[in-house]
């Protein structure tokens, strides 16, 4: 471990009102807003206790047990040990800062209840740079009183390194702990960040972000020798690696997260080694095949950049390895299928992003679908079928159904097969127009790139069809 002389560091007395919040605050997870001051107190307000802090200091008086400690950038100084605090000052001095009406009024009270007993300055510690006040910090709140939760430990380990670049032998070291516990940590943030690339719905999403989430159990199955050995999931140099490819990856990792959210497992369920291989040999079974466009796995958080111009600043969380943009429907040939409603939609999906509105493009494929049935029907000249009595047309099951019973119109006997495979499959497989049906309605999670990018591969031939002679 690295000896800091922490006696050299200057004491200095600072205004509050000046002081700049620390975007890069464990505290905060990384997809919460945090470009200015407004919405780290936003933040800290609604979990973080700061009104009762508030109080506590207009009762008691500001007691300055626990230093804060500062680090200058540029010209500004960040507080990176004593945020709580020092927005609970910040606030008293000017409640309009606070976040909310009722709280603005709330400390208009406390304010006036100081009167003339205002804490307008405080005493820091100025450490001379962040990566020196990172020892300081894993003290206090990784192993000491002031404990941060699961989360927020991994967050500040993994940050630590992936910012400095160290390797986690190197981190481990520099805390002095055991290399297994920077694993652990570095391996659960990486995963929490990971789950925002994975195409949840975003209420599931929004509870595996949650400090209550067990992320301990992703980390019990992830390091069975099972899922390394299937996956090829590894760690190296704070990036997540795999050998499988993502779309693969991806759905495994999805079916973890549902299944522990919807407690369909638990650490009770998982507290033996057969009882996770058992699972996670279901959960490879029901996994999609390896797409042919979809890479394997190299992730890491993109590192936090510094903005030296006006408030607090983030930058953009993106994946190492950035996935092509691409619309619904490739934008590489015009499509002309005599039926203008259906050219009208075809050009709608060609410019919809295939990774956005994922329920509509798929309601938006159906219908594609669903006209381009109709449409082999009307070139067949047996269009009235597709209708019932009541001259509403039929089910798209049923038509399709009927549709393949028709090889004489399929030039294309490979095709044909794939079509009956594709209605054939039931619902539980992720390939079939049952599922596709279901995912359309919203009455599953969020259709994936490769579910949407299989339906157009299923409609395509239906649209370019011609009446064989």
């Amino acid at each position: 471990m690295e000896r800091i002389d922490y006696s050299s560091w200057p004491r200095i007395s600072l205004s509050v009102l000046p002081l700049k919040l620390d975007k890069d605050n464990p505290r905060i997870p990384d997809y919460v807003p945090k470009k200015f001051t407004k919405d780290i107190l936003d933040y800290l307000f609604a979990n973080e206790k700061i009104e009762r802090l508030a109080q506590k200091i207009v009762e008691k008086g500001f007691i300055n047990h626990d230093p804060i400690y500062v680090i200058k950038e540029n010209d500004s100084y960040v507080v990176v040990e004593g945020n709580r605090r020092v927005s609970a000052l910040k606030c008293l001095l000017a409640p309009e800062q606070a976040p909310t009406a009722k709280s603005r009024r709330s400390f208009e009270k406390l304010k006036n209840r100081l009167g003339e007993d205002l804490i307008e300055k405080i005493e820091v510690y100025v450490a001379p740079s962040r990566r020196e006040v990172q020892n300081v910090l894993f003290e206090l709140h990784a192993d000491g009183k002031l404990q941060w939760n699961r989360q927020q430990k991994n967050k500040f380990v993994s940050s630590a390194g992936i910012e400095s670049g160290e390797s986690i032998e190197e981190i481990a070291e520099r805390f002095n702990v055991s290399v297994t516990e920077i694993e652990d940590s570095v391996q659960e943030y990486l995963f929490e960040q990971y789950f925002t690339q994975i195409g949840l719905p975003t209420d599931l999403e929004e509870q595996a972000l949650h400090s209550s989430f067990s992320i301990s159990n992703i980390s019990r199955l992830v390091n069975s020798s099972l899922f390394k050995n299937s996956t090829g999931y590894r760690i190296e140099k704070n990036k997540l690696k795999t050998d499988i490819s993502k779309n693969r990856f991806d759905f495994i990792i999805s079916t973890f997260i549902k299944d522990l959210l919807s407690k369909k497992i638990n650490s009770r369920t998982l507290n033996k080694t057969k009882n996770i291989e058992d699972y996670i040999n279901l959960v490879l079974k029901n996994a999609p095949e390896s797409s042919p466009d979809s890479s394997s796995v190299e992730f890491t958080p993109t590192n936090k950049g510094k903005n030296s111009e006006g408030d607090n600043s983030s930058s953009v969380k993106e994946p190492t390895v950035k996935r092509k943009k691409q619309t619904l429907i490739p934008k590489d040939k015009n499509y002309e299928t005599g039926v203008q409603k259906l050219d009208i939609l075809i050009q709608e999906a060609q410019g919809l992003l295939i990774d956005t509105h994922k329920i509509a493009g798929a309601l938006l494929l159906r219908t594609i679908l669903e006209l381009s049935v109709v449409r082999i029907f009307d070139i067949n000249k047996s269009k009235d079928q597709c209708y019932n009595n009541k001259g509403r047309v039929n089910g798209l099951t049923e038509n399709m159904k009927a549709l393949v019973r028709r090889e004489e119109w399929f030039a294309d006997k490979g095709y044909l097969t794939d079509l009956r495979r594709f209605i054939a499959n039931d619902s539980s497989s992720w390939n079939s127009l049952e599922s596709f049906n279901r995912y359309a309605h919203g009455e599953f999670a969020l259709p994936d790139r490769d579910l949407l990018q299989q339906a157009w591969m299923m409609t395509k031939p239906l649209i370019e069809m011609k009446k064989i002679s």
